[in-house]
């Protein structure tokens, strides 16, 4: 898959789908279904078009929180057999672009767009005013072809990152992933850390995430980690080890029931599947391996009725 991070590209023949992007839930994941199709009629390239960060993160006066990094949607949209991924800037000058120019410069010029494929409430350029109603006009003035998708539902709510986002705030990793349609997971390289779960009969592997991904409540889950094109069941814990020297940093640590080893620099992607309980300061660490061990009797016991189901 092709990466561009720029405003300055030219492409010819392709059939294009717009949008945030964040989450890469089962409502994009038509979009990216429709693409396909559009792809395998005409010939064309898919390409998947968005900004190279969440426009809220540029405005709000906090700092926004991904669901899935920059990183994590090119490896996801490579996956998914998307031949080109553009990450347009997002500029005061961008967010000033007129609807109207943005569906001529972009979309007509530099993209040769044959196919656009929108979300029906898909919104673009300033304040917004550009819809599927106006590409679908413009589409009969220069001759590309507009497929506008409805919402998808879960549970009778509109899939949506921002609910998927509610849901992983809360803990709710089952309803989060069923929105994802897939876990929602955290990636990166295994790094060194202070060695102390080994001392207590819980080695762990551990990850230090992008700042901008959002994380859930910190607390321990059942996981999957997927290591070395192998995937791995295991407790992982969220947070900053209050028990043993509390960090300002949160990490993702887990402890794999079946893998020994010496695994550092290794990329790993580990899977959150379940909320076990909150993170907490224990009296000693004789109580933490005390919890630990009942920690990793709950964990099994959710990853075998997982894979019943």
């Amino acid at each position: 898959m092709e990466y561009i991070h720029s405003s300055d590209f030219s492409l010819k023949s392709t059939c294009v789908t717009l949008g945030k992007f964040d989450g890469l839930h089962v409502g994009h994941q038509k979009l990216m279904q429709e693409l396909a199709k559009g792809k395998k009629e005409g010939g064309r390239k898919s390409v998947v078009f968005t900004f190279d960060f969440h426009p809220s993160m540029f405005l709000a006066k906090e700092a926004y929180k991904l669901i899935y990094t920059e990183k994590e949607k090119q490896q996801m949209l490579a996956a998914a057999g998307i031949d080109v991924f553009i990450s347009y800037p997002f500029t005061r000058e961008t967010s000033s672009m007129e609807a109207e120019d943005f569906i001529r410069q972009v979309l007509v010029k530099q993209l040769d767009a044959k196919l656009i494929v929108v979300g029906e409430d898909n919104r673009f350029g300033h304040n917004r005013r550009g819809d599927a109603q106006m590409l679908l006009r413009f589409g009969r003035e220069y001759g590309f072809h507009v497929t506008v998708c409805e919402k998808v539902r879960f549970d009778n709510d509109v899939v949506s990152s921002t609910k998927i986002r509610e849901e992983l705030l809360r803990g709710n990793m089952e309803r989060a992933g069923a929105m994802l349609g897939a876990p929602y997971y955290v990636s990166g390289v295994v790094e060194h850390g202070r060695a102390l779960g080994r001392t207590i009969g819980f080695p762990t592997i551990n990850l230090v995430t992008s700042e901008e991904k959002l994380l859930p409540p910190y607390g321990v889950y059942a996981s999957q980690t997927i290591l070395r094109k192998k995937t791995y069941t295991g407790m992982t814990n969220v947070g900053v080890r209050p028990t043993v020297g509390q960090q300002k940093k949160a990490w993702v640590e887990t402890y794999l029931f079946d893998y020994s080893g010496d695994c550092y620099g290794e990329q790993a992607i580990t899977k959150l599947l379940h909320f076990v309980r909150p993170e907490k300061q224990f009296k000693s660490v004789d109580e933490l391996r005390e919890q630990l061990a009942c920690d990793t009797l709950v964990c099994q016991s959710v990853i075998f009725n997982t894979k019943k189901i």
